[in-house]
């Protein structure tokens, strides 16, 4: 009888930790990112959305804690300081590059970020979910439906990291 109120006690507790801990843990580490393509939900039509050989990281810790830093190929240095450059170099460095972090849990359908900081001003306090598969040392990472670059219609992103750690 104890063994069975240890176990109710045990099952009880273990409802009440958060998703990441009992996600998973395949996911956790640092990822580098290979390719970032989009495919138009009306068209079809796929598109490299950083260009063919884009760059970047996701990072998902064993906390619950996640962060990512993308950017497209081929992006050019400014030609001053972060302040004073023209905003039209400004703005296309903003345009191809996206960052944000904050916190993320694994459900049951992917994983759920919960936005607290992003290049994209708009972004932070909101849930960006994703559609993730790890296989060995591969994860593809996909969204729903969303209205994506350049021209902000519906879209499908599907990106792909290895496993760096």
């Amino acid at each position: 009888m104890t063994r069975y109120f240890r176990l109710l006690a045990a099952l009880a507790f273990a409802t009440f930790l958060p998703a990441s801990q009992a996600a998973d843990k395949s996911v956790i580490g640092t990822w580098q990112l290979l390719s970032w393509v989009s495919q138009d939900t009306e068209t079809g039509k796929i598109t490299n959305v950083f260009g063919e050989h884009p760059t970047g990281y996701l990072i998902y810790t064993a906390g619950g804690r996640m962060t990512v830093n993308l950017s497209a190929d081929g992006r050019k240095p400014l030609s001053g300081d972060r302040f004073t450059t023209p905003a039209e170099e400004r703005a296309q460095a903003f345009s191809t590059n996206i960052a944000y972090s904050g916190t993320y849990d694994i459900t049951a359908e992917g994983i759920m970020h919960r936005v607290e900081v992003a290049t994209f001003q708009n972004w932070v306090g909101t849930e960006q979910f994703r559609y993730v598969n790890v296989d060995g040392d591969t994860m593809n990472v996909k969204t729903p439906p969303i209205k994506g670059p350049p021209d902000g219609r519906t879209k499908v992103m599907t990106l792909v990291f290895k496993r760096l750690e």
